[in-house]
């Protein structure tokens, strides 16, 4: 055949999605994916420079700028956790978001130190039986373990029906 081209019978391909700097016309090196595939990040060829993207709306989420004068070599994503590593000039950059952890959702009388503190822990602080207590909490917790009889049902007698109440005797 003279120069002509024949069609595979498969569909062109087209793309679903095209993300650019509009302002300043970045010319990209490398791009990934994130792990989940909700965000890409997209590497610029001329420096230092990471954007990332939300897939479902084609939003511009954040840019990452690395060190001026750096040229960035390759960019990839993590593939279970928030952190991106870029290669620029002879340096890997890690990225990650900083998060501060807050521990008192787990015990309600949790106190945050700023640093360490001693405590003075009693010999049998941690056993079953406490015997540094003194006299006076054991007489406090032997009130406490009265038996309380809940099987026995008393009727109340502002709700028994007068009929009721002649038929027993």
């Amino acid at each position: 055949s003279s120069g002509s081209t024949q069609s595979t019978g498969a569909a062109a391909s087209r793309a679903s999605e095209k993300l650019q700097d509009l302002v300043n016309r970045t010319q990209w090196k490398k791009c990934c994916f994130s792990g989940d595939a909700e965000f890409i990040c997209a590497g610029s060829a001329r420096q230092h420079d990471l954007y990332i993207w939300d897939m479902a709306h084609g939003n511009l989420v954040k840019i990452l700028h690395g060190q001026k004068g750096e040229h960035l070599l390759d960019v990839v994503w993590h593939p279970n956790r928030p952190i991106i590593a870029s290669v620029a000039s002879g340096v890997v950059s890690v990225w990650a978001q900083t998060h501060a952890e807050n521990w008192s959702a787990y015990a309600p009388n949790f106190k945050e130190l700023d640093e360490n503190e001693e405590y003075d822990e009693r010999e049998s602080e941690f056993d079953i039986e406490d015997e540094d207590k003194s006299v006076e909490d054991k007489d406090e917790s032997r009130e406490d373990n009265i038996e309380v009889d809940v099987v026995t049902c008393d009727p109340i007698k502002a709700y028994i029906d007068s009929d009721i109440e002649d038929d027993e005797q």
